[in-house]
């Protein structure tokens, strides 16, 4: 496992630095962005030494398959120091956002893209906290959300509106940025007199103990990994679209070429979900699925949850914070 890391990063280092030794060794990372052991990664970072004349590092962020993710400026390593444009990238390596950061910390307008180039997002941050008006779009150009933030706190009213226009709901947050008070709204403008919460889950068919019985019958433990007398987890990380599609699934960390596959295989071939909804919308989400190889094959656990706070009223990553 650890031939196959050291190959990946060798590919990644001969592909993106301009010559050699110009880029420092890889820096592992976890899910956490934390340093880690290449078994334990999910993706990496590369530096290229030092520029003095300017007394920045270029940086660059890639997945274990070589994916770029995010590329930027540094004025120090340890603790790692972010200065200037970041940029991050889509798995199909279009831009996803960017925005300045000034001693760490997001500074400007914030910009976000879907995979077309067509805006999803934008706003201003201040000393790395969200400010003033930030506003999203659906994919049709329609306005999305709409509401402000005062020092990283979403004030005032909130919007938010179906694709085709009309108004989807509306929320007052409290002095903490929760929701005080919230009201949905059907297309034909009634209220929805459901159920009210602000982030719905996507719903696998039968729900999370049939999404777990697919991928055990669905997989199997590859002969070539069984006789090498390899054993653990493959970690795929896949999207739930608006229209409850499964796509965009890729190994974020890996266990062996065969198993890798396999896992990446058989979570490609979910049926749909019911779509998640934000503020009763119908939202994409991305989860990551632990799947275990080894004797008495198994899941390891659950699909994990997308982590931190919706994406509408709390503009959707990349997050300064992470």
């Amino acid at each position: 496992m650890r031939i196959r890391y050291a190959f990946l990063l060798l590919f990644a280092l001969s592909a993106a630095r301009p010559g050699r030794g110009q880029t420092l060794p890889a820096i592992y990372l976890n899910d956490q962005h934390q340093p880690t052991v290449p078994d334990s990664a999910t993706h990496y970072r590369l530096i290229d030494r030092k520029n003095e004349l300017l007394g920045t590092y270029a940086m660059r962020e890639f997945s274990l398959t070589g994916g770029l993710l995010l590329k930027g400026t540094l004025t120090s390593i340890d603790p790692p120091v972010r200065v200037g444009l970041l940029t991050w990238y889509h798995p199909d390596g279009s831009k996803a956002a960017q925005v300045h950061y000034r001693n760490d910390e997001a500074d400007g307008l914030y910009l976000g893209w879907y995979e077309d180039g067509r805006v999803s997002q934008r706003g201003d941050y201040a000393d790395g906290q969200r400010v003033g008006r930030w506003l999203s779009v659906h994919r049709n150009g329609q306005k999305r959300s709409e509401g402000h933030y005062h020092a990283g706190r979403p004030v005032g009213e909130w919007r938010y509106y179906y694709d085709s226009g009309e108004l989807s709901a509306i929320e007052m947050p409290d002095r903490q940025g929760k929701p005080l008070a919230l009201a949905f709204f059907n297309k034909d403008g009634s209220p929805y007199m459901q159920r009210v919460r602000p982030r719905e889950l996507p719903r696998f068919p039968g729900g999370e103990a049939a999404l777990l019985s697919f991928v055990t019958r669905n997989t199997s433990y590859p002969r070539e990994v069984r006789s090498r007398g390899i054993v653990g987890n493959v970690l795929v990380s896949y999207r739930v679209g608006e229209d409850g599609r499964v796509s965009q699934v890729r190994v974020v960390q890996g266990l062996a070429a065969e198993a890798d596959r396999e896992a990446q295989r058989v979570v490609a071939s979910l049926p749909p979900f019911e779509a998640g909804r934000e503020y009763n919308l119908p939202t994409a989400m991305t989860f990551t699925i632990p799947i275990y190889f080894g004797p008495g094959f198994s899941l390891a656990a659950g699909p994990k949850p997308p982590q931190g706070p919706p994406s509408e009223a709390h503009a959707a990553a990349p997050d300064p914070a992470d």
